[in-house]
């Protein structure tokens, strides 16, 4: 599952300062008969330990809210790695821990002054010192915290996916209807329209599987290049497809409607074929609705398999013989649903 759903919203630099300080402002210490030098210094100390417990309990949450990455399943440390490094999020979580550590010096030490301070401005003086500090602390590392925001915000938006259960990818060229089959096939809602790389992310539908269930992964599209030119769209795909994937759908388009030529998404299949030759790949054409049996004939003859499926996700002809052909044929998604049944037994 998501390793990452406990972070939550993280606030900004201003934003952790304005509520420190807006809470401390709002305290009212009990009436006292003490002399007003020491009542002011005690009023500024209960400020100083409230910023305290304000920043350092903001802070040290957001650091413990997020997983060791070097325990977290290879998946989610690769996709995690697409959005921000791992390195610099280490860096900047690092930086927000040192941060804490300064800011309680800081308060302890101001604390410490302000208990010899004789008079009410003095006091306000030591307090109003030590907000100084503090903020230049807070505003130091305000660019870690950015870094740090855009990460949880992606990380919380990752698939939960469970590897108990089998699980089909679907791969191939931005356009040639991954996420229409994906619509047709489970309770997945992908975005849908006639422009490439519309699937920026991975979306994870539910299908019935015999009488268990199963995952099927909707990823984006691939192009047909080395590893090192891919953008963090097409990596996040490569990382489904190695971590997840028990069998792999390689849709085609033979039409070109998809914007590619045919020989370079045979090229692509040849590609994952020969990364990954233990899966289990069933490529399928798609738009058999509009593709002439010139086009059809050509993509069987290039892949050398006449008996390759025709399917059209437009008119849904032969989508679910096809579905049902490569959970048949396919080991992995075949010896999980026997683990799973006999779980059940």
């Amino acid at each position: 599952m998501n390793p990452f759903t406990k972070l939550k919203y993280i606030q900004s630099s201003k934003e952790l300062l304005d509520v420190a300080f807006a809470r401390a402002s709002k305290l009212t210490l009990p009436k006292s008969k003490k002399p007003a030098h020491v009542r002011a210094r005690d009023k500024e100390i209960a400020k100083l330990k409230k910023v305290n417990d304000v920043l350092a309990f903001r802070l040290e949450d957001i650091v413990s809210r997020f997983p060791n990455f070097d325990e977290i399943h290879p998946f989610y440390r690769n996709l995690a790695d697409t959005v921000v490094t791992i390195d610099e999020i280490r860096q900047a979580l690092a930086s927000v821990s040192s941060a804490t550590r300064i800011i309680r010096g800081i308060i302890q030490d101001n604390i410490r002054k302000l208990r010899k301070a004789e008079s009410p401005s003095a006091a306000r003086k030591l307090r109003s010192a030590a907000y100084g500090r503090i903020s230049s602390v807070i505003k130091r590392i305000k660019p870690r915290l950015a870094v740090i925001r855009q990460a949880a915000l992606e990380y919380r938006r990752f698939p939960s996916i469970n590897l108990e259960l089998p699980v089909i990818v679907v791969a191939g060229y931005p356009n040639v209807g991954k996420s229409s089959l994906v619509a047709l096939l489970s309770s997945a809602t992908p975005e849908i329209a006639e422009y490439p790389f519309t699937t920026k992310k991975i979306s994870v539908g539910h299908i019935p599987l015999d009488s268990e269930e199963g995952q099927i992964l909707d990823i984006p599209g691939l192009l047909d290049r080395p590893m090192a030119k891919r953008n963090p769209i097409e990596q996040r795909a490569i990382a489904a497809i190695q971590y997840l994937a028990d069998t792999i759908i390689f849709l085609i388009d033979p039409t070109l409607n998809c914007g590619y030529e045919l020989s370079s998404q045979i090229a692509l299949l040849a590609e994952i074929t020969s990364t990954f030759p233990n899966f289990d790949i069933f490529p399928i054409l798609n738009k058999g609705d509009i593709a002439s049996k010139t086009e059809i004939m050509t993509a069987r003859d290039s892949i050398d398999r006449h008996d390759l499926l025709v399917i059209s996700t437009l008119t849904k002809e032969g989508v679910k013989q096809a579905f049902q052909k490569v959970v048949n044929q396919s080991e992995k998604v075949q010896e999980k649903l026997r683990l799973l049944q006999s779980r059940s037994l």
